[in-house]
Order: C-alpha cells, then structure tokens, then sequence
C-alpha cells in the first residue's frame, strides 16, 4: 500500500453528477489540481483499490475526463446562479401585480359598450324605421272634386305651405310639393291669403292652383297703411258687399269680436292693413277680428307688452300722418317724445304737441292743414288745447311706423315742418329759431306753387 492508500475515497464520487450544483464542483477539481499525486486510488465499482486490484493500477495517476470539467454552460448557469440559495433549490418565479391586467380589462370594457350601442342602436332603426321606405308618395290628378280651403299666412315659406296642405288633405306629403316649389320661378309670387283647392291634388297641381287668382277663396282686399277706420270700412264693402252700417255698429261694439277695451273706445288703429282674402259668408265683426288679430300678432313681434300697445299704436299712428319716410318716421317719434318730457329749451316743461294731424282727425278733414276755428275746437284728440297724447290713435299704423314707435333714433329735435308737400321732404329743429327759418321756406314753397297754379 501506498502512503495513500488510507485516504477514504472522496464523497462525492459516488453522486450522480446530473444532481451535483456547478459551483460545487468546481471548488472540488480546484481542490484536485491542487493535489494532482495525492488523488486516492479508488474502485469507481465502489472497492477499494488495495483489496485485489491489478497491482498495475496501485499508485497509477487518476485519468480526468472530460466531465471532470466545467462546460462554457456551467459557467453561465454559475453566474447566474443566486449565491443566497441553498444548493439544489430554485429560484421562484416573481410574482406579477393583477394590476397588470387592468389595460386588458379596460379594453374589454369599452369593446363591449361599443358591441352592446351598436345593437341598441340596430334595434331601434329596426323597430322605429322603415330603411326600405319608398321615397314619399304624391297622390296624380288635379283633386276628387271636394273643395277646400287653405290660408297661406303672411311669411309662409314652401315648406310652411306644404304643411299646410297636407294637413287639409291637399297632398298626400310635403317633399314632392317642396320640390316643384324650389324648382318654379313663380311660386315666389303667391300671395298671402285663403284659397279654394280640392282634395288628393297631385303638387305640380296643387302649386298651379295657388298661382292662378280664380282660386282665391273670398274677395282679396287691400288696406293701406295709415288709412282710418272710416277709410277702411268704406274699401272693404265696396269689394265684398258688406254694408258700411256692419261696420260701424261691429266698430261700436268692438270687445265682442276680440279687440281689447281702450280709453279711446274705438278699434281706431287696431286694425292691421295688408291684403285680405275676405270669404263668402264672413260678417263685418269676421273681418275686425281678421285684421286685429293680425295687429296682435305684429305687435307681440315687436315685443309691445300688452299695457304698452295703446300708446305704441297712438305714436304710430301720427307718424303716419305727419311724415312719409321711415327716417322721418322715427325722427317724428323722437320729436314728440322729446316735447312731452319738456328738453333742451322746453326747460324741463313739457310743451303741447300742436298737432295738426289730430285736429284733422276729430274734424273729419281728408287735408292735413287745418283752420284757427278747427283748431279751437273742444276734443280729446285737440294736442293745441290738451297737453300729451291724444286719447288715441288716428290711424292704422304698419309696420314701419310700428318699428319707430318701438325705436325712435337718438335725437334733441323739438319742432319740424313738412317744406315741400309735393316731395314729403321735411326739416326738424331743435331751436325755435331754426324752426321759423324752416317755416319761412315752406311759406316760400307754397307761393311759388301757387304762382305756377299748382
């Protein structure tokens, strides 16, 4: 036996080496190179080397094979190797957050809203539209001969009046209409009013019927604007035969028909002009409550609250006697204004307006200029006896004089006069100075007109 043989056999030769950690193995071939001649003899059965091994393999050098070695695989397992770990146990794996998830589950989410909107969306088309509709219906012919009626307001556009033609059963719907109203150059020109059509019209006919005035239902009149009432009854019984004596005694009970009570006790200037389809069988109270309702409606347009319609309807009313031109319309206005709050040399005293378009009016006078006897008569419409307003209007005012009422343009006049009544031109002043000058040029005027025998 050697000076070896008692060495025991290292332990762990005998274990596999598929089980033995790369790190151990390495610290023991570095221990065997440091002692290449001190290596054991040892049976790899598991004997030991003295008990009857060949005596040529006592005290022979161990052979290393190549499993003896680190593999370029070892060593990077090694170095990836947590030192902390106990031999043989494996690093678990880190536990991830459910946090994680959440982008997932967000879009999941909205997937599914978008999936559960589309088909709420699909059921109510379904159930609320009929995608395979035909294109709307349009009955042919010129009508079955049953008469109707229908009003076009004034204002109404095409689509205004195709709805109204399908509700009096006219057409059977408004797009065809609407459609051959766009594409006629005339439909442009129908008048407001009632017209005499017949039911199931095709609307190439029914737009025909609307162009031609045999089909207006009723007389059409016309009222001016500015006429008085006495003007108006006497216009609109010569077109419809309703007598004068109508009107008048519809006029002195004027509240039974709509019109509200007002100082003056009269429906002077509530009665809105314009043009009229007049029907067959309407009564002289039909016609006031026509025109006034028109009326009401122009002034809740304007925005003239109720308690304010009166005075509104009064200045009006004057400024359509007294000027001819919106401008001067407002300027009128403003002027009367400016005299009953009493500015500039009025001193903060009102002033009489001096009218003599309200003269004119309680005298009956189809003239403006009135006379000192006139002048001196006892009335609540007299304003050179009475200060303010005269109790009422004294005529129907339209729309433009409405609109200077509502908004008269800034100014500090105190007096005008119509120079040239041929014209209509008028001068304002906010002196009375400057007042007489203007005065002095219609004085002027009128001789002339008179010299040329005008």
């Amino acid at each position: 036996m050697s000076d070896h043989d008692d060495v025991n056999p290292l332990p762990w030769d005998d274990a596999p080496r598929s089980a033995e950690p790369a790190r151990g193995r390495r610290r023991r071939l570095d221990s065997a190179f440091e002692h290449p001649l001190e290596e054991p003899e040892v049976d790899l059965f598991g004997e030991d080397a003295s008990a009857g091994a060949p005596a040529h393999a006592k005290g022979a050098a161990h052979a290393y094979t190549e499993d003896d070695f680190l593999s370029p695989q070892d060593l990077l397992a090694e170095e990836s190797a947590d030192p902390l770990l106990p031999i043989g146990a494996h690093e678990a794996p880190a536990r991830r957050s459910p946090l994680h998830l959440l982008p997932l589950l967000l879009v999941a989410a909205v997937v599914l809203a978008l999936a559960a909107g589309g088909f709420y969306a699909y059921h109510w088309v379904s159930n609320n539209v009929n995608v395979a509709e035909e294109a709307p219906q349009d009955y042919e012919g010129s009508g079955t001969g049953e008469e109707v009626v229908i009003e076009v307001k004034d204002g109404d556009t095409g689509s205004d009046i195709a709805s109204t033609l399908v509700d009096a059963g006219v057409i059977q719907s408004a797009a065809p209409f609407i459609q051959v109203f766009t594409a006629s150059p005339e439909a442009s020109t129908i008048q407001p009013g009632a017209y005499s059509l017949q039911k199931q019209m095709s609307s190439a006919a029914a737009l025909d019927a609307l162009l031609d005035p045999a089909n207006v239902a009723g007389q059409r009149v016309t009222v001016p604007e500015g006429l008085t009432n006495k003007q108006i009854f006497a216009r609109v019984s010569e077109a419809t035969g309703i007598p004068v004596a109508d009107f008048e005694e519809a006029a002195a009970h004027y509240t039974d028909y709509g019109l509200p009570e007002n100082p003056a006790g009269t429906p002077e200037g509530y009665l809105w002009p314009g043009r009229y389809d007049i029907p067959e069988d309407a009564t002289a109270g039909d016609v006031l409550t026509m025109m006034w309702e028109r009326m009401e409606s122009e002034l809740d347009a304007r925005g003239v609250a109720p308690e304010d319609r009166h005075r509104i309807l009064t200045l009006a009313s004057i400024a359509e006697k007294e000027a001819r031109t919106p401008d001067d319309y407002g300027r009128v206005v403003r002027t009367l204004e400016n005299r009953l709050d009493g500015i500039g040399e009025a001193g903060g005293r009102p002033m009489a307006l001096q009218l003599d378009s309200t003269v004119a009016y309680f005298s009956g006078s189809d003239s403006i200029s009135t006379t000192p006897q006139q002048r001196a008569t006892d009335s609540p419409y007299n304003t050179y006896l009475h200060p303010g307003l005269p109790i009422g209007p004294i005529s129907n005012p339209g729309g433009a004089t409405l609109d200077a009422a509502v908004n008269p343009p800034a100014g500090d006049w105190l007096y005008w006069v119509t120079v040239n009544t041929e014209t209509g031109e008028t001068k304002f002043a906010t002196t009375f100075a400057e007042h007489q000058q203007n005065v002095a040029q219609w004085q002027q005027w009128a001789r002339e007109r008179d010299a040329a025998g005008g």
